[in-house]
């Protein structure tokens, strides 16, 4: 009978998740595509006859991973699939531990995606255990920690990750994005300086750089932020959005005055906040467009509606309006968000009182 051997000749290639829609500053899953199983020569026949007696019962057959176990633990789109292929490679006697940290590192990749920070974490430890100068595996480690709450050692693990590699542009991004929910505005700025001079097309940086800049009052490097990021991503309505908030606050025509917001999906979020600062909604109006059947995605756009609406407030100067619904977006914007983090920054650079949560 013929057996399966993963291949330990494993890299690592990077394979960036598609953004979600809400602005959300995660990290990219950069997975490890596991090889195909390698067929190895089957074993010679042993010549040599046991006699069968009746206490002799056939050997337990061991289990080993196979090509469709490869092809699961090597995808992203269903971590369920994923982790049980995974599994399978890691349970497997026979691959070597440079698979294994692979298999770990992708289901750790499949559990963050399900939102299972401790099974993340525990499988970014083993991968980290089999393979100590795996930059990936820290940076990742990092980000299930951030998002579990868990800021410190998150920090560390992105310092950790850019120890082993000094210009590994994701690991910078992510210190500053928890920097950033810290308050610590000025080293965040720094990482996502850096972050911008390793990947210069990494647009949500530039938005993120751009959000703290206008909330210190330094509008026009804001600005210069949020065009560059549009310019990168004409279609990305964030990057509109965003550069219209930076544009008015700086007494300039907007955005989407000067039709920058031309060929955006009309009918998908975040349409009604583009309609917000467009004229043609209230901000009443986009509360209620957030509503959604779907709790997950209801947290995101209310998230929004009330950030979005504070700017607009601000840009009209309604203060105390702005005030109350950045506060309300500090509080109650789901961890890991721009507009909460920038909602906190806001009311720090207004003189109140508040962190994201």
């Amino acid at each position: 009978m013929r057996s399966v051997l993963l291949c330990s000749a494993l890299a690592f290639i990077a394979v960036t998740l598609a953004p979600s829609q809400a602005q959300v500053l995660r990290r990219s899953d950069d997975m490890a595509p596991v090889a195909a199983p390698q067929k190895q020569q089957p074993a010679k026949p042993n010549r040599k006859r046991t006699p069968k007696t009746a206490d002799t019962a056939p050997a337990a057959r061991s289990t080993h991973a196979t090509l469709r176990d490869v092809a699961a633990c090597a995808q992203v789109k269903q971590p369920d699939a994923a982790i049980a292929g995974c599994t399978r490679i890691i349970e497997d006697s026979r691959q070597k531990s440079k698979a294994r940290a692979h298999a770990h590192y992708n289901r750790g990749n499949a559990h963050a995606a399900k939102g299972d920070h401790a099974a993340a974490i525990a499988d970014y430890d083993e991968t980290i255990k089999l393979a100590p100068n795996d930059a990936r595996a820290y940076n990742n480690r990092g980000t299930a920690r951030s998002d579990a709450g868990d800021a410190e050692q998150a920090i560390a693990d992105f310092g950790a990750a850019i120890k082993r590699d000094k210009r590994f542009a994701s690991a910078f991004f992510n210190r500053a994005n928890t920097y950033a929910a810290k308050g610590e505005t000025e080293r965040a700025l720094a990482d996502y300086a850096d972050a911008i001079r390793f990947n210069r097309r990494n647009v949500n940086a530039y938005i993120a750089r751009g959000a703290l800049l206008l909330a210190a009052g330094k509008t026009s490097d804001a600005r210069v932020d949020m065009k560059l990021a549009m310019a990168l991503d004409r279609r990305n309505a964030y990057a509109v959005l965003w550069s219209e908030i930076a544009e008015r606050r700086g007494k300039q025509r907007g955005a989407l005055a000067a039709g920058k917001g031309r060929g955006l999906d009309k009918k998908a979020w975040p349409a009604p906040v583009l309609q917000l600062f467009a004229g043609e909604l209230k901000a009443d109006a986009v509360l209620a467009a957030a509503d959604s059947p779907d709790p997950t995605a209801k947290a995101a756009h209310t998230c929004e509606a009330n950030f979005y609406s504070g700017e607009h407030a601000l840009i009209a100067g309604n203060r105390e309006e702005a005030v109350k619904l950045f506060s309300v977006a500090a509080k109650e914007c789901p961890r890991g968000f721009l507009e909460g983090i920038a909602a906190a920054a806001e009311l720090k650079g207004l003189g109140e009182k508040t962190a994201a949560n």
